[in-house]
């Protein structure tokens, strides 16, 4: 089974663009229920984008991150693309095996498992034993995902701007997707994925973060190799004692904190798939082939954003996001409606992370409460834009935000925070 030809991926995209558009011509003749619409849309992206695999899933999956930007029934179906992608016949998968190893690599394999540990949007996993004896994962890339890549993102674009879901410009959404297809090009080439494994594993500030060592000699450009290492997924995880649970929340926060201020490289596929858990709160982080680095500039202003949060000083927080790009009229005093809004979110993190740790993940009420003051402040949204740089840090954080959520881990932020708030970059 391969890839879909480009035309045939390109019609079932923009065919289901088309049908979010003809939906929503529908509900505004209608006024029909928001989110049962939302919910239709968010099924019918779920299939065509499920089914294609590559680029086309990945963006799915992407988009169903931002559950703070997207109706939450359409969120909610996209979330689905988070669970492991229906796998490719071992038959397939050999044939990419055959063609990228030697006889002499082949030698080196004792037994490998047909039926994939994990499998994704570009590729699955298989488990191996080695003559040796050591155990190993291979993960080997689809065919034909790399060639559909371009196609399937103008597509995606196209898509989403049939179904106008998104606050963005036509210029604003170009430029987050050029970003998207760089982090994804990067993400399909399997020698730059290694090199984030060595220099991931060679960072300090990681305790309790695992990464896995390259297994050199079975690495191809469609095959990356790892030590096997073991742990619990998520669904485990959950039930484990809740100081398990805080312990693994504050390394991760931890770790977050450390990869964007001290690294400035961050791993930017936040997917639970991509991590698994240990009953002493050690985090084994798996795929590391979408990294996003962050410089120098961005380091010291989203520090100052922290800051001004912290300081309740809404004109430093003005100036910030203006030097950042985040302001459609940069260098101006913000108007009343950014001030209002700027204080009603400041007043909000204060309350929430800052007063009373720790932060409750768990609390349903956080992103309730986070919706309803987007929803207020939805007249002045125009006055911001995306920043494309920093598009898969946020997906970082929002995916972890996520992730430790479905932990329901308490971390104290407010220590976390305040230090942050003392960097001066």
């Amino acid at each position: 089974m391969a890839l879909p030809n480009f035309k045939k991926r390109g019609r079932r995209i923009l065919a289901a663009g088309a049908r979010t558009l003809g939906r929503g011509i529908v509900r505004t003749v209608t006024r029909s229920d928001a989110g049962a619409h939302w919910a239709r849309v968010g099924g019918d992206w779920y299939e065509t984008l499920g089914e294609l695999k590559g680029a086309a899933m990945k963006l799915g999956q992407l988009a169903s991150q931002y559950h703070d930007v997207l109706p939450p029934e359409l969120s909610k179906q996209l979330a689905r693309l988070q669970a492991d992608a229906a796998p490719l016949p071992w038959e397939r998968i050999r044939e990419v095996l055959d063609g990228q190893w030697s006889a002499h690599q082949w030698q080196l394999i004792a037994e490998i498992e047909h039926a994939p540990l994990a499998s994704a949007s570009i590729g699955q996993v298989h488990v191996a034993t080695l003559r040796d004896g050591r155990k190993v994962a291979v993960k080997v890339r689809y065919p034909g995902v790399a060639a559909a890549m371009d196609a399937d993102i103008n597509n995606l674009g196209r898509m989403l701007r049939m179904a106008g879901i998104l606050p963005f410009d036509g210029a604003s959404l170009k430029a987050v997707l050029e970003e998207v297809r760089e982090r994804m090009a990067e993400e399909m080439d399997y020698q730059r994925e290694r090199e984030h494994l060595e220099i991931f594993a060679g960072l300090p500030n990681r305790d309790g973060i695992i990464v896995p060592d390259v297994v050199t000699e079975l690495c191809s450009p469609s095959v990356v190799a790892t030590e096997f290492v073991s742990g619990s997924g998520i669904e485990v995880a959950q039930r484990w004692p809740q100081a398990v649970r805080d312990r693994i929340g504050e390394r991760y926060v931890d770790w977050m904190v450390a990869q964007i201020f001290d690294h400035g490289i961050v791993h930017a596929d936040p997917h639970p798939g991509n991590y698994s858990f240990r009953e002493d709160g050690s985090i084994v982080v798996f795929d590391f082939g979408c990294v996003k680095r962050v410089n120098g500039k961005d380091q010291r202003l989203i520090a100052e954003q922290v800051r001004a949060v912290v300081e309740r000083n809404m004109a430093a927080l003005h100036q910030s996001l203006g030097e950042m790009g985040s302001l459609a009229k940069p260098g101006r005093q913000p108007s009343a409606g950014l001030e209002r809004a700027y204080t009603e979110s400041t007043e909000f993190l204060h309350e929430r992370m800052i007063v009373e740790p720790p932060f409750d993940f768990a609390d349903p009420s956080f992103i309730t409460d986070a919706r309803a003051i987007a929803r207020r402040a939805l007249p002045v949204w125009g006055q911001f834009k995306p920043v494309p740089d920093l598009a898969f840090v946020a997906r970082s954080l929002s995916g972890g935000y996520w992730l430790l959520r479905r932990l329901e881990a308490q971390v104290d932020l407010r220590e976390r925070i305040v230090e942050i708030a003392k960097r001066r970059h």
